[in-house]
């Protein structure tokens, strides 16, 4: 079995303890950054994503596949600068909407976005709506993404968006939304470009999008 298969494997099963060993270990043989980031940390994620999407893998489960792909991540970070490593596909503003101090949601969409190739600029939990506007303008983002977990603070995303739109932002970013209550519908209602059941569909939103600029 190969170092790549190995790294795949432990991804999935949350071998977050043997992560790092294995990573090494690819490095050591020369195996390219990006064939580690993308044909096993990245193909593990979307197959955690779909098990659980199809309820063969728990949250918890997923968590464990998250920690030991930061885990590697973290170790192959600092490698990539000055690589040949392909540029970032694009970069994603997130965070959980005013009023919402959930974040479990939040930072499975950032695990699976950074592990397909995206910056996300993570502005935390209860941001208010100048808090979005400003990173707008400080990072040019491709994608703003709210989450929230509560019924009442969604009730917050169009005040959300109506700052954006007052700061003549809107026209300049694709807007995403997830969290337990959201649906279709509620995206559409707003005309927010993305909306995903899951992590894992998210971050396929998020290819989809940059993939046709």
């Amino acid at each position: 079995m190969s170092t790549i298969q190995d790294i795949h494997d432990a991804t999935v099963k949350g071998n977050y303890k043997e992560i790092m060993d294995l990573v090494k270990k690819a490095v050591g043989e020369k195996i390219p950054l990006e064939s580690i980031i993308n044909k096993a940390l990245s193909k593990a994620m979307i197959e955690v994503g779909d098990k659980f999407g199809t309820g063969e893998l728990y949250m918890p489960d997923m968590l464990l596949s998250a920690k030991a792909m930061k885990e590697a991540m973290n170790y192959i970070k600092p490698l990539l600068k000055g690589s040949e490593y392909v540029a970032e596909k694009g970069t994603i503003v997130i965070g959980t909407v005013k009023g919402d101090l959930h974040d479990i949601g939040k930072n499975l969409v950032i695990t699976m976005a950074e592990c397909q190739g995206f910056k996300v600029i993570d502005l935390g939990i209860d941001v208010d709506y100048g808090t979005f506007v400003k990173a707008i303008k400080e990072h040019s983002p491709d994608i703003v993404a709210f989450s929230g977990l509560l019924t009442t603070t969604l009730a917050n995303i169009p005040d959300h968006i109506k700052a954006i739109e007052d700061a003549d932002l809107r026209k300049k970013v694709v807007l995403a939304v997830g969290g337990a209550p959201v649906t279709r519908h509620f995206a559409d209602m707003y005309s927010i470009e993305i909306y995903a059941p899951d992590a894992s569909g998210a971050a396929k939103e998020f290819l989809k999008v940059v993939g046709k600029k």
